[in-house]
């Protein structure tokens, strides 16, 4: 579909007029059809914002200056949006970095401060071994 003008009211909009004669319905169905194509999941109908206009997906210009330009300008909106998400990539990183030096150095602080905790920690994992060691010499007794 070439580009077209959409209007809020059904009888002064192009892109429905154009929907509704194509396929030969009635106003209330070109207007669900037009909801369900403009859907950004679907991209039957892509909103060029620059134009202000209404293009079928598929559409390029006729004249091969036209067709250049209407690439190099989705290029550029590419471009455009692959730096912004560059960028929030790179704040992201420096906030994970950021975030693991404060864990790393408040457990460095918690590991330095209780030292009552690590041995009891030890003695926890001294029983935890001798109970483990029991048991699995049950199982074997249990299987012989």
């Amino acid at each position: 579909m070439e580009p077209l003008h959409h209007d809020a009211d059904p009888n002064r909009s192009q892109v429905l007029a154009h929907i509704a004669e194509n396929m030969r319905c009635d106003m209330g169905r070109a207007i669900r059809a037009f909801n369900s194509m403009r859907h950004p999941k679907s991209k039957v109908l892509v909103f060029d914002s620059i134009h202000r206009m209404w293009k079928g997906c598929d559409w390029v210009p006729a004249d091969n200056d036209s067709k250049d330009s209407m690439f190099i300008i989705e290029l550029r909106t590419l471009q455009r949006r692959v730096i912004a998400m560059d960028s929030e990539l790179k704040k992201a990183v420096k906030e994970i970095k950021r975030l693991s030096k404060k864990t790393a150095s408040r457990d460095s602080a918690e590991d330095s401060s209780d030292s009552t905790g690590s041995d009891w920690s030890g003695e926890l994992r001294k029983a935890l071994d001798t109970t483990n060691q029991s048991v699995k010499s049950a199982v074997d007794a249990a299987w012989r």
